[in-house]
């Protein structure tokens, strides 16, 4: 029997052949690595660097902004982000957001980018499955190594990120056909996040995408854990939350412009994913702010009476 002819020379084969020639270079230089918990209603400000930070998630659920597209995250994800690409993460409801994270500088891969990890065509949240344990336990050996004052740590932490940025790319299973789902799953991905508010049912999305409902749903399980109908009330509850802690619109309004033409369902919907109804988390909210002014406005004044 003939075996299948391999095309060597495919632009993803040199993407990715991690071979002993020059497929990866890791002259790499960690420039630092750390731990943070985020509390509830934790919103990061949007920035970017000048080269590539890698994050793990511990626990916690929330969302992160990579450049205009929001992805939801939770515990096991890894999140890549590119040199010069703005990201900001956010806490969602009351779940705290651990994670331990690095940034890198150095890294070359053929065909792409200096210090790029992942084609543009890739999504730049990894969901690690059933090798989250292993990455956790990459990530704590590395911080707790460029924590110690013992010899030879700055080379052991160096080991531990090289080693983590070879399991990403284990991870994402270098080969053509996960590069075609993986590029599927992005188009999902950004159709939902871009049009929550119209989408009608499922059979809606497969209409507009030109997909099976068993494959659309397939897919996106498999990346995210949760069906995309999951995602969409996902999403529409997070644009829910954001107009009640920036405008003083009525629930019902809010309902509308999230996609809810039954007000009950949007109040359902609201409280099993946040705990809370919709009146509550903006008077939550507005308590916290309140209380915040108050503080500031105590210190500002008992630094003026010292002053004095």
């Amino acid at each position: 029997m003939r075996g299948r002819k391999h095309d060597r020379t495919s632009p993803f084969r040199q993407h990715f052949a991690l071979t002993k020639s020059n497929a990866v270079k890791f002259n790499t230089k960690l420039l630092y690595a750390g731990k943070l918990q985020r509390s509830k209603h934790w919103k990061e400000v949007l920035h970017s660097h000048e080269f590539c930070e890698i994050i793990y998630i511990l626990s916690g659920m929330g969302k992160v902004q990579i450049g205009e597209t929001v992805y939801s995250i939770k515990k096991g994800d890894l999140l890549v982000y590119h040199p010069n690409v703005p990201h900001m993460e956010y806490t969602e409801g009351k779940t705290p957001l651990e994670m331990e994270f690095f940034g890198i500088t150095g890294l070359e891969l053929n065909q792409l980018a200096p210090d790029h990890l992942l084609p543009g065509n890739f999504c730049p949240v990894i969901h690690t499955g059933d090798s989250s344990k292993k990455f956790e336990l990459y990530f704590q050996s590395l911080v707790d190594e460029t924590e110690s004052v013992l010899a030879y740590s700055e080379v052991i932490s160096g080991y531990w990120a090289k080693l983590i940025l070879t399991s990403i790319l284990r991870l994402i299973n270098v080969s053509e056909r996960t590069l075609v789902k993986n590029m599927t799953f992005s188009r999902i991905h950004n159709y939902l996040t871009e049009n929550f508010a119209k989408i009608e049912s499922i059979e809606y999305v497969c209409n507009e995408l030109y997909v099976s409902k068993y494959y659309l749903s397939h897919v996106f399980k498999k990346y995210t854990g949760i069906s995309p109908m999951q995602y969409v009330a996902q999403c529409r509850i997070s644009h829910a939350k954001k107009l009640l802690e920036e405008t003083d619109l009525s629930a019902r309004e809010i309902a509308e412009r999230c996609g809810y033409e039954d007000c009950t369902v949007f109040f359902k919907t609201f409280r099993r994913l946040e705990g809370m109804t919709p009146i509550g988390y903006r008077n939550d909210i507005r308590r916290t702010e309140h209380q915040d002014k108050a503080i500031l406005s105590e210190a500002a004044c008992t630094q003026a009476n010292n002053a004095i």
